[in-house]
């Protein structure tokens, strides 16, 4: 085989088993559609969030990734009896490599909330949307190209430079989830918030061939989460977070918490008062990184940073840089209470 073919043969096969697995966002408490369809409408009435991941700045071409979501609950009179629907969408795109690996992609969620009694409920998600995945081999550099010494772009590579790959495929997914809530105002005292599930993505395997080389499809992806948020007093509230993700041979184990205080609370009578809290925290995601956060929230919005300091074996290429990760969120109602507004979603 002429050698041009072979790295041609073995750049696709890096593609496939590079992309073959899903997108990576440390905040999993800042992405729950991703996480698990079933999340839609099962925290807050409304919720909106914008995400941005930065991955391995010391490598030539670092990864990066961005996302929005909407989710809803649409409740009614019959709500507080039986149950309600709630939906969602989110989108994101994610860049990464020298090659320029994209991908595109946009999920619709709709779920149904079963009122077990007036603190516990139980969902059922799914959701179903499309990706679209792209590379080049426009930046590349090939072993053709060595003179002896060193790379020298001068010398014609024999390969098909400029080269684009694109595919798109239907992906499906689906979910469970129990929420346990003593109260909607969760950082107004001793209350308590509790949300953990299961979910089984990518149930159509879609299919993440580029030119029908080699059969590959994306593998099933299941999820177990669980997160809380529990007021110990006016003062302190602790967000606890685990997380496990298993696709294919990977195993994703992930546990911590964070930690706020309520600087100020929201006043009960006017709209003038809004409450605030400040904080952080520390996570652990096994075999991998530590993730040091620092969060800020004020009335219904709330902000969030993390970076990930790498202690795995990539350390020795990275020189234990990580990625940093900002989130930016609202959510109705809000969580410290105070006087609530006229949504008609009530």
């Amino acid at each position: 085989m002429k050698t041009k073919y072979l790295l041609s043969f073995l750049f696709m096969m890096s593609i496939f088993f590079a992309q073959a697995q899903d997108i990576h966002l440390t905040q999993a408490n800042m992405t729950p559609l991703l996480v698990n369809p079933a999340n839609a409408g099962a925290e807050y009435e409304i919720r909106g969030i914008l995400n941005y991941r930065s991955q391995w700045k010391s490598v030539n071409a670092p990864f990066v990734t961005m996302m929005a979501s909407y989710d809803m609950a649409f409740k009614n009179s019959n709500s507080r009896k039986k149950g309600f629907f709630a939906g969602g969408v989110y989108v994101f795109t994610d860049k990464a490599g020298t090659s320029n690996m994209k991908t595109s992609q946009a999920n619709l969620s709709a779920a149904y909330h079963l009122n077990l009694d007036k603190k516990n409920t139980l969902g059922l998600g799914f959701q179903g949307g499309y990706f679209q995945r792209s590379s080049t081999t426009s930046n590349l550099k090939w072993g053709s190209q060595y003179d002896g010494f060193e790379y020298n772009e001068a010398i014609n590579s024999g390969e098909g430079v400029g080269d684009n790959f694109s595919f798109g495929s239907a992906d499906f997914n689906s979910g469970l989830v129990w929420t346990f809530r003593n109260d909607k105002n969760y950082f107004s005292g001793q209350k308590m918030l509790i949300v953990s599930g299961l979910s089984f993505q990518h149930i159509n395997k879609p299919s993440y061939d580029y030119q029908n080389i080699t059969t590959d499809n994306l593998y099933n992806r299941w999820i177990a989460h669980s997160e809380g948020i529990i007021g110990f007093s006016k003062e302190f509230t602790l967000l606890p977070y685990l997380f496990y993700s298993y696709q294919g041979s990977i195993n994703e184990i992930m546990f911590g918490t964070n930690m706020l205080y309520t600087v100020k609370e929201a006043s009960s009578y006017t709209q003038n008062v809004k409450g605030m809290a400040i904080g952080g925290g520390a996570f652990y995601r096994w075999n991998d990184a530590v993730i040091l956060t620092l969060i800020t929230q004020y009335a219904n919005y709330s902000f969030e940073f993390s970076y990930d300091i790498n202690v795995s074996t990539l350390m020795n290429a990275s020189g234990g840089n990580g990625a940093f990760e900002l989130s930016l969120r609202y959510v109705y109602p809000s969580p410290f209470g105070g006087v609530k507004s006229k949504s008609r979603f009530n």
